[in-house]
């Protein structure tokens, strides 16, 4: 089961305290997606989330790597970046050439992208299975809202809530960025969203407890062995009959 919580409630408390955004709607969105997310089971993980999210794309659903170099920072791209962008993508400068490490069917390198900035190929190969969408044929994909979400959500449930269970936030920002950068920056925000999902006002509601899809499994489950069990009793009753 998913969180619950009152989302105006927590914008205005977000505006309150000082948080800030170029991307308000998308932040809505991101609190919208969490209220249906299976991965998100407490504040803690919703908090982390969040603190991620706007350490490597301010909320933005939509943002990618390098858009600053184009003047168009969070706003998808039509068909490809711009230039610099991709010479950036090109260089080898304080990096390696993503070019070199894959390209999709657009022939466009695997740059980070997204709520969390996914980045390399085995990276969109994984996450794009366990989203189930093809993110190596087509990394734009991984800037579809829904997917830039889930995708985030994935990842931080495969990688980073067994840290946040430790309380290790040096090791829980690691598992995103591959390093310390970054993390004064996640924590605070950490603890920011933290105390605004205490507020009573919020309504929080953790989830945890038997997840839809283990609830049908169970059904479909409980369904056969009745049928089963059905067919047995059946089978008895006529062979008694039979022998009669």
């Amino acid at each position: 089961m998913s969180v619950k919580f009152n989302t105006n409630k927590v914008l205005e408390l977000f505006k309150e305290r000082g948080g800030k955004t170029s991307f308000p709607d998308s932040l809505r969105d991101v609190l919208d997606f969490a209220q249906n997310d299976e991965n998100i089971t407490n504040a803690n993980q919703l908090a982390y989330l969040l603190a991620t999210a706007k350490v490597e794309a301010d909320y933005s659903l939509t943002r990618w790597e390098a858009d600053y170099l184009c003047n168009s920072i969070g706003v998808p791209y039509k068909n490809k970046p711009c230039q610099r962008a991709i010479d950036y993508y090109k260089s080898t400068s304080g990096k390696k050439n993503y070019f070199t490490l894959g390209t999709d069917k657009n022939g466009m390198a695997y740059f980070g992208r997204g709520l969390i900035q996914l980045t390399g190929k085995s990276n969109y190969d994984f996450y794009g299975k366990k989203i189930g969408v093809d993110l190596v044929s087509d990394g734009d994909k991984a800037l579809i809202p829904k997917n830039s979400y889930k995708i985030a959500s994935a990842y931080l449930k495969n990688r980073t809530w067994k840290h946040l269970e430790n309380n290790d936030l040096t090791k829980a920002r690691s598992s995103v960025n591959g390093g310390t950068r970054g993390l004064s920056e996640v924590n605070n925000t950490y603890k920011f969203w933290q105390s605004i999902f205490k507020n009573p006002s919020v309504k929080f509601k953790e989830g945890g407890g038997m997840s839809s899809k283990t609830k049908r499994a169970i059904t479909i489950t409980a369904i056969t062995l009745s049928l089963v069990a059905i067919g047995i009793s059946a089978y008895f009753v006529y062979q008694k009959k039979l022998f009669k």
